[in-house]
Order: structure tokens, then C-alpha cells, then sequence
């Protein structure tokens, strides 16, 4: 018995001094996690280019949370940063930390999940040891101005249960996080009200500009007023006549871009993620972005869904990239996947922000009912994607590409998608995109070399007027209630 009892002695005492261990192995983690401006100051620098990136557009809104926050006391104090691997989240959260630190507080934590979780730490106990280490057991009564930064926060498998409950408990932090879409998107059921999620989309083209240092220029108010001009005409002849307004301006900017129009094509086709804008080698890029898609599709997509079928997943994806309107009866029949198996996982890669979905043209019952057509987040991943199968180049998929391209200008510029649609009817002329504008929809083509009217003066929808978006014209041209624009001016945006 006296063995026994100090087997168990010896056992509860090992017991004690791991966990003191981990304790104090937390405490050097947590202290080590203070942020100090050198060590903000070599995240703005790209590893490679060996130079600070300009911010994202996006920069301003995040700032605008932050400081509503610390100047007025908001009650939003989480920001959530969620798009596709690759597309900048991290380098905003070190920019955003940079403008909250020049600003406000230099009382600041970084916490990269996916590290933290070969220690066993996440969340729950980063709030534990802050709560034992720094504030006595009294998180609400901590006073001082502080920031914890999340980077890859869904490695967290409870991540937005603990996040609230630090929230809620820590009424003085303010955090931002990183994650995947796949999973910030859809695991944030108890942080609606606390979260504010921006939307971290592949670049636009003057992003991609500004990042290579291929002009010098700023031409944001001048793209306030194309979009104006674009979107908030009254007639066809009144956008044709303003865009000559600022057709100097445009001009300027694209002439003194050396070799724009290869620019745009390298763009479109390879570059719109910021990953990827360092490597030179078009079949490794393909490479990367395929394999890209795959993290997404067995990594991200089964945290969030146990039963789904990546395998399904990426059949349906492939079949995607060839066509972007799927009868889900006819692919059912082809593929052998069940008709609710396919509409779960397109639902899933929207989720994921993979692709972009747009509904037909009309009332609820229409957009519930018919057919939907699937674009691509990234022009690049349709590329990718049917790579394999195309020994050289085709104008039909650039055309596609070109798609993809147009769709995520509008979902940035919206953001909400009851304003864009498509019209789908058989044996009928139809416009590639409809924008729902009061009081009557712009109607949109885009091609390669799209010259002809009739896709929008044959369609029955009754319009404002048209736009085609043309990739190999240089100037504007006014037919009738249409106007043709260079695709250059359109990236603009």
C-alpha cells in the first residue's frame, strides 16, 4: 500500500512540474510575442523583392475599424481578414499593426497559430496565460491600450468559441485576425455582432502596378469618377462624352507603364495573386496555384465540413473551369455525383472563395430556380486549372479569363450581389452581365475583340444602355444607346 500511494505521490508531483513547465514555457511564449518595431518593420518588407509593398486597398477600411475603435470607443474591436492563401492577409496584418503602433499603441501581441499549435497552444490558453501572467487574474480590470494579432487563426480548432470568450472578457483588447475563407466565413456564428470581416480579394490591376513599381502615379480620384462615369450615366451619349473628360488622365497613367499591354495579359492570366508576382516561370505558377486549389479543397474545406468529398470537390471544379454555367442534372449524369452532392459542394467553393456565383436576371423565384453561373475568384486558377489539358493558348479561354476578371471588379465595387446577374435564354440574345441599376440595368459584354451590338440590342430586357468591354481596341466608340471602352480603361477601376 505505502508503494502504491507513492507511485501516485511521484505521479501527481510529475504531473505538477510538466505542468509548471508548460506554464512557464507559455509565459516565454507570450512575452517573446510582444511586438517590437524592428520586427514590424521587416514583415513590410516582401522577403524577396526586398522592398516595402505598397498597402491593398482594402488598407483604409481596416484602419477605419481600428480607429474607430481607439478614437471614439466603437464596439467593433475584432477584424477578421479572409480570402484565399496568397492573396496579402498576412502583410496587411503587419500593415495594419504598423499604422496602429505609428498611432495609437505600441502595446502589441503576434500570435502565428499554425506555430503555436506544435506547443499546444492556442487561443484558450494564450487568454489563460495573459489572465495568470499579466493582469493578476483580472482581465477586465487591465486598463492599458493593447492589440493581439492572430495570423492563420483557423489552426485553432476552436477558435471562434475562444475568441469570443476572450471578447467578452478582455473588454479592452483589440485583435485582428487572419484566416481562410473556407473557414473564417462559415465559423463565425458567436462573432457576428463582434466581427468586422473584410474581404481580401486577388488583386486589381493598379495594385499590381503599384506593387511592381511600374508607375509611379495615383489615379484614385480620377477612378472615383470612372466609376461614376461607367456606372452612374444617364445615357449611353452622356458616358461617352464625360469619359472623354478624363481620357487624358487614363492615358497618362496607362503610357507610362513600359509594355502595359503585356502587362495586362501577365496580369490576367498569371500575376493577380500577390504570391505568385516573384516568380518569373509561367509552368510554375500554374504549378502553384493547382496546388493552391488542393490545400484549399483537402485542407481548409474538411475543418469545416467532415462529410464533405474533395475528390468530388475538385472533379467539379475542373468541370468548372471549362464552362461557367452548369445543368447540375446534365454534370450529375456525366460525373456520377448526385445532384444535392454537387449543389453542396459548389455552395462549399463559393464558401471558400474559390469561385463567384452569379443568379439570373429576374424575381426570387428565378434566382432560386434556374440555373446559376460560376466564375472564378482568380482568373489565374481557370488557367491553372485547365493548363493540363491544352498544349497552347486559345482566345476562348482568355475570353473566360476576361470573365472572371470583369465579375470580381464588380463584386469588389458592390460587394452585394443581388445588383449583378446574367440572362439565360435559349434561342435568344443575351448580355454576358446584367448590373441592376435604377431605373433601368446596364447591360455588359465582354470580349477579346467584341465588336457587334446585338447581344444587347436583340436582348428583351429594356436597358439604360450598354457597355462592351474590348481588349484590343484603344479608344472609345458610341454606337447608338452602346459604348465600347478599351479593357485597359476598365482595370482602371
Amino acid at each position: 500500500m505505502v508503494s502504491i500511494l507513492k507511485s501516485a505521490w511521484h505521479l501527481n508531483n510529475l504531473r505538477t512540474e510538466i505542468k509548471q513547465a508548460q506554464m512557464t514555457e507559455l509565459r516565454q511564449i507570450i512575452e517573446n510575442s510582444k511586438v517590437t518595431k524592428d520586427a514590424i518593420e521587416a514583415n513590410l518588407v516582401h522577403p524577396i523583392l526586398q522592398k516595402e509593398l505598397s498597402p491593398r486597398e482594402v488598407f483604409e477600411d481596416i484602419n477605419s475599424v481600428s480607429k474607430s475603435y481607439f478614437e471614439k470607443g466603437s464596439a467593433v474591436r475584432m477584424v477578421g481578414l479572409a480570402g484565399l492563401r496568397g492573396v496579402g492577409k498576412t502583410t496587411l496584418l503587419w500593415q495594419s499593426a504598423n499604422y496602429i503602433r505609428e498611432n495609437y499603441t505600441d502595446n502589441i501581441y503576434f500570435f502565428h497559430l499554425a506555430d503555436l499549435k506544435n506547443y499546444n497552444i492556442g487561443i484558450r490558453e494564450i487568454h489563460k496565460g495573459f489572465e495568470k501572467y499579466f493582469t493578476a487574474g483580472k482581465l477586465w480590470s487591465y486598463k492599458e491600450k493593447i492589440v493581439f494579432l492572430f495570423d492563420e487563426i483557423h489552426e485553432d480548432p476552436n477558435w471562434a468559441k475562444d475568441l469570443k470568450i476572450l471578447y467578452d472578457l478582455f473588454p479592452i483588447v483589440f485583435a485582428i485576425a487572419t484566416g481562410s475563407s473556407a473557414l473564417l466565413l462559415q465559423s463565425t456564428a458567436d462573432l457576428v455582432t463582434r466581427m468586422f470581416i473584410q474581404h481580401v480579394y486577388p488583386l486589381n490591376f493598379r495594385e499590381y502596378v503599384s506593387i511592381n513599381n511600374f508607375n509611379s502615379q495615383k489615379i484614385d480620384k480620377t477612378r472615383d469618377v470612372l466609376q461614376n462615369i461607367l456606372l452612374q450615366s444617364e445615357t449611353a451619349n452622356g458616358l461617352f462624352e464625360k469619359l472623354k473628360t478624363i481620357k487624358p488622365d487614363l492615358e497618362k497613367y496607362l503610357n507610362e507603364i513600359e509594355k502595359s499591354d503585356e502587362r495586362i495579359y501577365n496580369y490576367i492570366v498569371y500575376q493577380n495573386i500577390i504570391r505568385f508576382l516573384v516568380i518569373e516561370n509561367k509552368h510554375q505558377i500554374n504549378e502553384q496555384i493547382r496546388d493552391l486549389v488542393r490545400r484549399v479543397i483537402y485542407e481548409d474545406i474538411p475543418k469545416i465540413n467532415e462529410n464533405s468529398n474533395p475528390k468530388n470537390a475538385e472533379k467539379i471544379l475542373n468541370r468548372l473551369a471549362a464552362s461557367d454555367e452548369i445543368n447540375v442534372q446534365t454534370l450529375s449524369q456525366s460525373i456520377g455525383i448526385s445532384q444535392d452532392e454537387i449543389n453542396k459542394n459548389l455552395n462549399i467553393l463559393e464558401n471558400a472563395e474559390l469561385l463567384n456565383v452569379l443568379y439570373p436576371y429576374g424575381g426570387i423565384d428565378s434566382k432560386i430556380n434556374k440555373v446559376k453561373k460560376y466564375f472564378f475568384m482568380s482568373p489565374s486558377i481557370r488557367k491553372a486549372l485547365l493548363s493540363p489539358l491544352m498544349l497552347t493558348e486559345n482566345d476562348s479561354l482568355f475570353a473566360k479569363m476576361l470573365e472572371d476578371t470583369v465579375v470580381l471588379y464588380l463584386k469588389r465595387i458592390f460587394r452585394d450581389w443581388s445588383h449583378i446577374s446574367f440572362f439565360s435564354t435559349k434561342g435568344q440574345k443575351n448580355p454576358d452581365l446584367i448590373i441592376e441599376t435604377y431605373p433601368k440595368p446596364i447591360l455588359l459584354e465582354i470580349g477579346i475583340n467584341k465588336n457587334t451590338t446585338k447581344q444587347i440590342t436583340k436582348s428583351r430586357i429594356k436597358y439604360k444602355y450598354g457597355i462592351i468591354v474590348n481588349s484590343k481596341i484603344e479608344a472609345p466608340e458610341l454606337h447608338n444607346d452602346i459604348v465600347i471602352i478599351p479593357l485597359k480603361y476598365f482595370l482602371l477601376l
